[in-house]
């Protein structure tokens, strides 16, 4: 299993020697790995919670609505439940064994030590990046990816056009006309010699279109997947507009830059990691950094000489939900951002995440001892949780999401990089500036702004307020005591100006919607219920 896990892609490992059957996913997350009991008493392993709930008659977790609330998503780790009573999520550094009637996980992954340079770490890294579009390249039918004039983005796109496959680019356009994204990817557009289609606003469906109608009736002319709530749902009609464009190019895999920022942008709980073992040589390399958020020295003091333990600061995330968000963010230098319940949501959502937290299994780990290397593990096994319904609708499209930046070989090769030549205030990623500097795109490594959508999402918020209120007149969210909906009325009749307040309202939607088609799946078409992915069982 070690070789395989060495080829370069993403996929799943699985070996039998006919008494034993082991299963793993991959180390960044996207590979996700569920396993279960089932009735007769063995055990089955899928990639999808759904199936395993069908063949096992399995019942959806309510309380895990609860959890699905949370923003920023909870950290990764904190619990192997999913939102199906006895589906058990694998931990993306275990490797799952089953024999008979018996379950067992074995470690089978850690983080490479971050010893090289970054001028000796860029050539692996390169080669790594190389190798995961190489492989695409060589098995996909037809190719699209994602351009929006970013290093991460571009530089995918570049090594594309460097394996010499014919492929075509797309970038948003956005109604915020300071919003850039298109200009960027027209000039690398030009550098890398490849063909771009702008999506322009009217080309497709904004955020919060085709989500139900004014009187709350649910789209569902595209499958609603049941193994979890869509967090990402405000764009569900855009993504498959632009799925159905993708397939219609010819392309069978659409390949884009998600995981990159998490991989090369080193948090600042890196000065965190420093201070245990240098703590002058901490302050002094975070003052620039403080200046520029506006931290008060005195603030990025007493946050690195904290000390928290990943353990002790749970707990005060968890003693704090409930608690409004702070008008000013401090010093970014703890395990992750702080944790908080939307203001529409009840002291019953703050207890059943609490409850959730403190039944999970003792001794619970970061996903590194460092805090930086755990923040970069967590948001990319983050991402994979949340990336897995915008994946499996694409492919209902006929066109798989392939994100090189996900794969093992390229994660491992990021995280050998020093972290100190990565730190924050360097200068921005790097790591992959180092990989791409010799030939790669030059025109965008000069770039310092970065595409921001939330004029669109007001103006989609502000198009269907009405469908959005009908969504909540009869919430099974309010049912079920997670949320006050004439609070989250009046939030949504608001324009909901906070940003905390238009990301909350993406993951409640998403859990709304989850808990209509999954507490009530028969009154959902056999046809519109998310379709089996695939199963593996053992012992009988």
């Amino acid at each position: 299993m070690e070789a395989a896990h060495r080829r370069p892609g993403s996929f799943h490992i699985l070996y039998t020697d006919g008494r034993t059957t082991y299963v793993q996913g991959t180390a960044s997350g996207l590979r996700q790995v569920f396993h279960a009991r089932r009735p007769d008493g063995g055990h089955a392993a899928s990639d999808s919670p759904e199936l395993l709930a069908r063949l096992c008659g399995a019942a959806p977790r309510i309380e895990m609505a609860a959890w699905e609330l949370m923003q920023p998503t909870l950290d990764y780790g904190l619990t192997e439940a999913t939102c199906w009573t006895g589906v058990h999520r694998l931990m993306a550094d275990q490797r799952l064994r089953m024999s008979g009637d018996r379950v067992d996980t074995v470690t089978w992954w850690r983080p490479p030590a971050p010893e090289l340079s970054v001028a000796e770490g860029a050539p692996q890294l390169r080669a790594a990046l190389d190798a995961a579009v190489g492989v695409r390249v060589a098995t996909a039918a037809g190719l699209s990816a994602d351009l929006s004039g970013g290093m991460d983005s571009s530089s995918l796109c570049y090594l594309l056009a460097q394996h010499g496959a014919p492929f075509q680019a797309f970038v948003e356009q956005t109604v915020d006309p300071n919003h850039d994204d298109a200009k960027w990817a027209a000039l690398a557009a030009r550098e890398i010699g490849c063909d771009l289609t702008v999506f322009q606003p009217d080309d497709i469906p904004g955020p919060y279109d085709g989500i139900c109608d004014t009187e709350g009736v649910l789209d569902r002319s595209v499958p609603h997947s049941l193994s979890t709530p869509y967090t990402l749902i405000r764009n569900r009609a855009r993504k498959t507009a632009m799925a159905r464009t993708f397939a219609a190019t010819g392309a069978t895999v659409h390949m884009a830059g998600f995981g990159g920022d998490e991989l090369f942008t080193v948090t600042p709980a890196y000065f965190s990691d420093l201070y245990r073992t240098a703590p002058l040589k901490a302050l002094r390399e975070i003052r620039p950094l403080a200046r520029l958020r506006r931290w008060p020295m005195r603030a990025v003091m007493r946050a690195l000489a904290s000390g928290q333990s990943y353990g002790e600061w749970i707990d005060e995330q968890v003693r704090s939900l409930h608690l409004p968000r702070p008008a000013v963010q401090g010093p970014t230098v703890q395990w992750g951002p702080q944790w908080r319940i939307p203001v529409w949501a009840t002291p019953r959502t703050a207890e059943a995440v609490r409850s959730l937290v403190r039944s999970a299994p003792d001794g619970i780990a970061p996903q590194a001892p460092e805090r930086s290397v755990h923040v970069c593990l967590a948001g990319q096994r983050i991402g994979g949780h949340r990336l897995a319904p915008l994946r499996e609708l694409m492919q209902r499209q006929g066109v798989l999401l392939s994100l090189p930046y996900m794969d093992d070989g390229v994660l491992e090769a990021a995280l050998s990089l020093s972290r100190a030549e990565n730190r924050p205030g360097v200068s921005y990623k790097p790591g992959l500036k180092a990989a791409m500097q010799t030939d790669g795109p030059k025109a965008v490594l000069s770039r310092s702004t970065k595409g921001e959508f939330s004029m669109s999402v007001h103006q989609g918020i502000a198009r269907n307020r009405r469908s959005l209120l009908a969504l909540f007149q009869d919430s099974l969210l309010a049912e079920h005591g997670f949320i006050d909906p004439a609070r989250l009325r009046s939030s949504i009749r608001n324009s909901m100006r906070p940003e905390a307040e238009t990301s909350a309202l993406e993951v409640t939607v998403g859990a709304e919607i989850w808990l209509r088609t999954a507490v009530s799946p028969g009154s959902v078409p056999e046809q519109f219920l998310g379709k089996p992915n695939q199963a593996l069982s053992n012992g009988s």
